[in-house]
């Protein structure tokens, strides 16, 4: 079994070495219609790397909130991708960009990576090592919790809005 590794979340792959991960063919889908004013038009919502013949089918699923070019996302990628052997679970990307992605959009335009581990809100803006092997060890022994803190943009500016109006 092989492994594709990139460099970004945005690259082409290359084959590294033998593992119990799948990437899929194309990593992450590219879809020239959106016409979100934020995006450039290129989707990277799709399947990074995917845990497979492993000796669970239960492991975590994180959820990288992003868009094309986020750099900020790439070092979050970046630290997943370098635990993915020893503390396995699959890795997603989420555009918020994406025509479908609106809600999404509202709530992280100011705050990405956002990331969610198998649906529920993890953390933003940045991870280190320890933060992740820590997240993901809870969340393969069923322990994981949502986290507080999760950004909502949407929220703020209603609140910002409120308060203009009752100056």
């Amino acid at each position: 079994m092989h492994i594709r590794a990139f460099s970004s979340i945005f690259t082409t792959p290359r084959i590294l070495s033998r593992s119990p991960f799948k990437v899929a063919s194309s990593a992450l889908h590219l879809d020239a219609s959106s016409s979100n004013t934020e995006s450039s038009g290129n989707s990277v919502t799709g399947n990074i790397y995917n845990v497979v013949n492993g000796e669970r089918d239960d492991y975590p699923i994180v959820q990288l909130y992003t868009k094309e070019g986020c750099t900020l996302c790439d070092k979050v990628s970046d630290v997943l991708k370098s635990l993915r052997e020893d503390h396995p679970h699959s890795l997603e990307a989420v555009d918020i960009t994406d025509d479908d992605k609106t809600d999404v959009f509202d709530k992280y335009k100011w705050d990405i990576p956002v990331l969610h581990i198998s649906g529920k809100y993890w953390t933003k803006h940045k991870l280190d090592a320890q933060e992740a092997k820590d997240a993901l060890s809870s969340a393969t022994n069923g322990e994981f919790e949502e986290q507080s803190g999760e950004p909502d943009a949407a929220a703020m500016e209603r609140k910002m809005a409120e308060r203009k109006t009752e100056k």
